[in-house]
């Protein structure tokens, strides 16, 4: 499997396209590694994840600075005033209710953490959604369910593990890009890079900037 990002070479002088094309190659690169390898004969299940299925979705996924700015981008150009003012409210309620609880206590109470572009089941950011939602597979949507009603959250997913290897691969390849550019590169919770996108007047072109656009929580 060829690893690297289809189109990465190309990217565009130091305006707002740059960063922008930066993850959405990565994105694309990441969706045909996934094809490439859930097409081969051999595999003996398919996965099971299907729309609707919204599971995986309770959660807190860390994202990249490239993520955080095309999802906060997308999210500006193509959200109402009130639906960017719901998505705040969302991410409010998630600081209340995380405040005081440890990092490691937060993935057992995820069941009670939807995401915050999570409506009616659906991922409202489907398009532009990170590498960790689109490499979260499963081989069965029931044991899912299970995992997610009965809140054994330390419990194994049925998955490949050479999907969670194209993750990893396209993660540390992003972060390794950023770092390389000097700008802002370390992972940061998607709740919280929303937030911070839209408290920035110009987030894309200040982080391209090297400045810190997201803040590291403590």
């Amino acid at each position: 499997m060829d690893l690297s990002f289809s189109g990465t070479n190309k990217i565009m002088e130091n305006t707002q396209n740059r960063a922008l094309e930066l993850a959405s190659n990565a994105l694309s690169w990441t969706d045909e590694a996934i094809q490439k390898f859930t097409s081969l004969e051999s595999l003996p299940e398919p996965l099971d994840c299907k729309p609707g299925c919204h599971y995986c979705c309770y959660n807190l996924p860390m994202v990249t600075p490239p993520e955080a700015l095309l999802i906060g981008y997308h999210v500006e150009q193509n959200f109402t005033n009130q639906e960017q003012k719901e998505i705040s409210d969302r991410v409010n309620k998630i600081f209340e209710r995380i405040n005081g609880i440890s990092p490691y206590e937060i993935p057992m109470m995820r069941h009670e953490l939807p995401c915050i572009f999570l409506e009616d089941g659906m991922c409202m950011v489907y398009s532009v959604r990170p590498a960790v939602c689109r490499t979260c597979t499963s081989t069965s949507a029931e044991h899912c369910k299970m995992i997610f009603e009965t809140r054994n959250h330390r419990a194994r997913l049925r998955c490949y593990q050479k999907i969670r290897e194209i993750f990893h691969t396209v993660h540390s390849r992003l972060v390794n890009h950023c770092r390389k550019m000097g700008c802002q590169a370390d992972p940061l919770p998607l709740a919280e890079t929303t937030r911070d996108y839209f408290k920035h007047p110009e987030p894309i072109d200040a982080w391209l900037q090297g400045d810190i656009v997201f803040r590291i929580p403590m």
